[in-house]
């Protein structure tokens, strides 16, 4: 009888588990490897459909190998999206992208390079998908990037416009005063006073002026930088 017991629960374990099947993929490093070189060289001929169906091949082998806040692991998810965004299909990806874009800012840190292509992944199906509200922190982050050591004022200067124009989107109009102000002063600094660049963020402070029915400052403006403006609003 206790025979029998043994018998009948190793039969049921055997049913549940099943037995590994011939087809079945049994990952290993140097599989994985073969796979990342198929993957790469599918996306360096921009085959971009073969690369997504290589690189969810390796993004299965790494979650078996590695743990998520593995590098290669992240990597390979970055790589991934990338194929995605190459292909035209970045909105298929969307979770696997906001994942990428979390898992490196928290394991590698604001500045590291899969970092920074995780992020603007992220931004660009953000801004695809016209959620500028959760684009806004994304571009902060890439200012804080741009401004530490060593500096790049021009990257600075590039996201600074942006965020402007994410608050204006966004009726966050004190804040785009601000970014704007900001956005004139390193304007010059970098570019000098006679940069091209000034009459259009002046006219953009003006129209924000104009919003926020700051009719004095809107004025004086106008009137110092000689501007035909009329204020609808």
């Amino acid at each position: 009888m206790h025979f029998r017991v043994l018998y009948l629960l190793a039969l049921l374990l055997f049913i549940s588990t099943g037995p590994v099947s011939a087809g079945e993929n049994v990952w290993t490093e140097k599989k994985l490897g073969q796979i990342i070189l198929k993957a790469d060289r599918a996306a360096q001929h921009n085959k971009w459909s073969r690369a997504i169906r290589y690189g969810e091949q390796m993004l299965t082998a790494s979650r078996t190998l590695d743990v998520e806040n593995n590098y290669r692991y992240i990597s390979l998810l970055k790589n991934l999206n990338r194929y995605y965004d190459k292909a035209g299909r970045i909105t298929e990806a969307a979770d696997r992208i906001k994942t990428g874009y979390m898992l490196s800012k928290r394991h590698l840190g604001l500045s590291h390079p899969t970092s920074l292509t995780s992020r603007n992944l992220y931004y660009k199906l953000l801004i695809s998908l016209e959620n500028y509200e959760d684009s806004i922190p994304l571009i902060q982050e890439n200012i804080a990037v741009s401004q530490a050591e060593p500096p790049d004022p021009f990257r600075a200067l590039f996201y600074t416009e942006q965020l402007a124009l994410l608050y204006s989107l966004t009726h966050r109009y004190e804040e785009e005063e601000a970014t704007l102000i900001r956005l004139l002063d390193l304007n010059k600094k970098i570019l000098g006073d006679k940069a091209s660049e000034d009459h259009k963020i002046i006219l953009s402070l003006a129209q924000n002026y104009c919003r926020q029915k700051k009719l004095n400052d809107f004025k004086e403006l106008i009137t110092t930088h000689q501007l035909k403006f009329y204020c609808k609003w």
